[in-house]
């Protein structure tokens, strides 16, 4: 199981909030296995595995997140069997589910979980997701996450 900090193949963006700094923001990023496991492969990096996660959201410090979750986009055909968690992996707070359990990658739709549990983001962090029991080679999911500017 490793935790990859690396935006090959998908662009997390920065611990910080948008120009445009309203006291509510919505952070988004989109995931394409297919384009992930395209840009792992050209770097040379290790391949994904089942149990690793991926950094994909970065959160600045002083963040509540209100909600979060995964939209799949583009239902995976290969690996059906791939499923996620969203969360925390690290850190506090440290449930690697929070936001998605076993989000299924093979069905279109809102994949979310414990929508009504603000969490506060005292420091720096991630949400994370890990590939549970596969990893998915060609479906898209959005993971998004609606973000208070507590500061």
């Amino acid at each position: 199981m490793a935790a990859y900090t690396d935006t090959l193949g998908f662009n997390k963006g920065t611990a910080a909030y948008p120009a445009n700094n309203h006291d509510v923001n919505k952070f988004e990023v989109e995931l394409n296995f297919a384009t992930i496991v395209a840009a792992r492969s050209a770097a040379g990096a290790t391949a994904l595995a089942a149990g690793d996660t991926l950094q994909v959201i970065s959160l600045p410090a002083g963040s509540v997140v209100l909600s979060a979750g995964l939209m799949v986009t583009k239902a995976e055909t290969t690996n059906t069997t791939a499923t996620f968690d969203l969360g925390y992996t690290g850190g506090s707070p440290a449930a690697a589910n929070a936001y998605a359990n076993d989000a299924a990658s093979n069905a279109l739709g809102l994949k979310a979980a414990d929508l009504a549990n603000p969490t506060v983001v005292a420091s720096a962090d991630t949400i994370d997701l890990l590939i549970n029991t596969a990893v998915p080679t060609d479906c898209i999911v959005k993971a998004f996450a609606v973000v208070v500017n507590a500061n």
